[in-house]
């Protein structure tokens, strides 16, 4: 009984360290890397697209706009009737040097256990380098990977008792299993891409180049096998078509040969994440067959992954392989993502455009055939102009736009059938009331409900005001920008405080957008006109500020208060005048005079015209579309001209329409 238990134990570690469960030629077999790639079979070869580039072709880590973080765990054979448990986890970073202009740098780490018994662990260093699209290699990225292995076995007492050949006729003790218990070696990766067209990539890697020998004995021989891998993908915006074909050594000296072909694709939402689903089907010799299904969610930075698969007609009684990862994107949204996001949401408008029209789309009271209703309207009579409209609304339906200007003009025409003054001067509440409500019919929503808001603030106690103010939020589905309950003051006094409370936290752009939505209804506000000039000034904004500080000396009654301001509109004046014109696609753009020669100064404003994109491509990414704005307006008031920035600050007034 005792030799039976030993020799169990002995044919049991042996094969745990041969990993005859994984199917594998020797230490160190490819067990993938995170979960995205697994999930499509790790057939990315030509894909290459994410950090998981370290493991399968460095050379796609030029891919890389900004760095990312990576760490999974991977659970191999669920379920086997022995209790093995099979485990990988791995941590990778990537970094792009210099915005990815020297390339990207990754690092990886990974840990291969099976039951505490045996153990492997890879250490990686990579690099990936992208050609510049002008030189005759612009199509090429090229990259390379050094690794460090290392692997392991605990001396159990069946260790002790492994004999050597066969037990009838050699009673030696196994040299491998009584010899050293670790190993260690270098090795090395390389790959490389090309970009035939706009969508289609071929890739090719060679992995374990050096063939690094793992043997725990002298006497023995344990090469990683050299792999070669060829793929191909076909990238649209959101899907991937992708195929790899791989060639490795086996030990009877045949090469084998597997093909993999995988699909992915994204669903994309610009208010609830990304989910992503993908998958592959397999085939080789060796009665290589496998199957790969994978899931992938992705909010903001954040982004989880899943990955299964299934070997068929190998080893049975098993669940399959199961892989988590999780990966953080650092810094802005990169130049693609944000043009994704734009194009999301056109399609999101063309999708809600056939479905229904927007309540913001309502007929214009210049059509002549309403010419009554508009003179109507013009006199602040919404009764009748309300009665006008419905008496011509036969001979205008069906028309969704005429439906909606109904709906505003009722809605009026029912708090207040008539806003006309009768030869009075109206009071300030009731001015912003007749703006918000021409804006309300003329489809002008943000500014009508800043309007309303505005006049309720000034009129707490008419409850028909405040009920008319509900009503035009539900209308056009803008929130009303209500002052709170507890602030005693009107709109504009709750508009400088917000201001105020922002300038002490040193958020200077937001303290400046809550002026200027002040100063849109209030343009006369001296108070605003002075903090505006202040923040402008903060934020390098000269030009601007020294207008606001112009107005507000225009404005201010008190001498000594005048003076100060004068001084200070020299001040941003001189700070405007040494300011470098600024040339967004002349020499300037790269740093150079009309001499040709590096102009400092224009180089350092182009690195901050960069460094202030990059601020507001990260608050765009992060939905504070108030911040970003900030950021690109301060870059049109150094260049006027900056398509990039225009372009920017168009696509986020569409977003707050």
């Amino acid at each position: 009984m005792i030799f039976k238990k030993e020799l169990k134990g002995a044919v049991v570690l042996a094969a745990l360290i041969a990993l005859a469960p994984l199917r594998a030629f020797a230490a160190f077999e490819d067990l993938g890397f995170g979960a995205r790639a697994p999930g499509m079979g790790d057939a990315v070869t030509g894909v290459a697209d994410d950090i998981s580039a370290i493991h399968y072709n460095p050379a796609g880590l030029s891919n890389l706009e900004r760095p990312k973080l990576l760490a999974s765990h991977s659970l191999f054979y669920t379920g086997l009737s022995d209790g093995s448990s099979l485990g990988l986890s791995a941590v990778a970073l990537a970094l792009p040097i210099t915005g990815g202009r020297n390339g990207t740098l990754g690092v990886a780490w990974q840990q291969f256990s099976l039951s505490g018994v045996y153990y492997e662990q890879t250490g990686q260093i990579s690099w990936g380098y992208r050609f510049p699209k002008a030189s005759k290699f612009g199509k090429f990225s090229i990259g390379g990977t050094l690794k460090y292995l290392s692997h392991g076995f605990t001396r159990l007492d069946e260790t002790y008792n492994a004999v050597e050949g066969d037990l009838m006729q050699n009673g030696n003790s196994d040299p491998v299993l009584a010899g050293a218990n670790s190993k260690s070696a270098l090795d090395a990766d390389a790959g490389i891409l090309y970009r035939l067209t706009r969508r289609w990539t071929l890739g090719a890697a060679i992995l374990n180049a050096m063939q690094a020998d793992v043997a725990f004995s002298s006497l023995d021989k344990d090469k990683v096998p050299m792999k070669t891998r060829l793929g191909a993908s076909y990238k649209s915006l959101w899907m991937v078509l992708a195929a790899d074909a791989r060639l490795q050594k086996a030990p009877d000296g045949k090469m084998d040969k597997q093909f993999v072909l995988a699909a992915e694709k994204v669903f994309p939402s610009l208010e609830r994440g990304d989910i992503g689903v993908r998958g592959s089907l397999g085939a080789g010799d060796r009665e290589f067959k496998q199957a790969t299904l994978g899931l992938s969610y992705k909010i903001q930075k954040i982004q989880f992954d899943y990955g299964f698969s299934l070997p068929l007609g190998t080893v049975k009684e098993t669940s399959g392989n199961h892989k988590l990862a999780l990966t953080y994107h650092f810094g802005a949204a990169t130049q693609t993502e944000l043009a994704e996001t734009e194009l999301l949401d056109q399609y999101k408008r063309l999708r809600e455009a056939q479905s229904y029209k927007s309540p913001r789309d309502t007929s214009s009271l210049n059509d002549p055939r309403l010419a009554e209703v508009k003179a109507q309207t013009d006199q602040e009579n919404y009764y009748a102009a309300n009665k006008l409209l419905l008496e011509k609304a036969n001979e205008l339906l069906p028309d969704t736009s005429v439906v909606n200007l109904t709906r505003r003009l009722s809605t009026i025409a029912a708090f207040y059938p008539s806003l006309a003054a009768e030869g009075r001067k109206k009071q300030r509440w009731e001015e912003l009331l007749s703006g918000g409500a021409r804006d309300l019919i003329n489809g002008n929503d943000i500014r009508a409900l800043k309007q309303l808001a505005y006049a309720q603030s000034l009129n707490q106690q008419d409850s028909a005001l405040s009920a008319f103010l509900e009503q035009a939020a539900e209308l056009t589905h803008v929130a009303a920008d209500k002052v709170p309950s507890d602030f005693s003051r009107g709109w504009a006094e709750y508009k400088i405080t917000q201001s105020d409370e922002f300038y002490v936290k040193k958020s200077y752009a937001e303290a400046l957008r809550k002026l200027e939505e002040l100063l849109e209804l209030e343009p006369n506000s001296l108070m605003a006109l002075k903090k505006s000039g202040s923040c402008n000034y903060t934020l390098g904004n000269y030009e601007r500020a020294g207008v606001n500080w112009d107005r507000a000396i225009m404005l201010e009654p008190d001498p000594q208060e005048k003076a100060k301001l004068g001084k200070m509109l020299d001040e941003a004046r001189a700070r405007q005048s040494k300011a470098s014109p600024w040339e967004p696609e002349g020499a300037q753009m790269s740093g150079a005079g009309q001499d040709g020669k590096q102009d400092s100064g224009s180089a350092a404003d182009a690195r901050d015209i960069e460094k202030t994109y990059q601020t507001g491509a990260d608050f765009y990414a992060k939905g504070e579309y108030g911040k970003a704005a900030d950021a690109f307006r301060k870059i049109l008031t150094k260049d006027p001209k900056n398509t990039q920035a225009k372009k920017a600050l168009e696509r986020i007034i569409r977003l707050s329409r």
